[in-house]
């Protein structure tokens, strides 16, 4: 399964939206409105699908990570 991810328009790191998926569902998924807390910013991202990619879960727990160093949602 992988994650949706999205880049921040701020930093230009992929940050990880919350939502797993494969990519047959994500290209079925409506073009709705969305919006991703951001990790590194610490702002509100809104996004649409032509924003974002789905990344192996792996790839994007590692590309994901924190300035300190953690996953997203992981105490440090």
């Amino acid at each position: 399964m992988g994650v949706v991810m999205i880049t921040c328009p701020s930093t230009g790191h992929p940050v990880f939206t919350g939502i797993e998926t494969d990519t047959e569902i994500f290209v079925q998924l409506p073009d709705v409105l969305a919006h991703t807390c951001c990790p590194f910013c610490g702002l509100d991202h809104p996004w649409r699908k032509g924003d974002a990619w789905v990344a192996e879960a792996a790839t994007a727990q590692e590309s994901a990570a924190t300035p300190e160093g953690t996953s997203p949602g992981e105490q440090g």
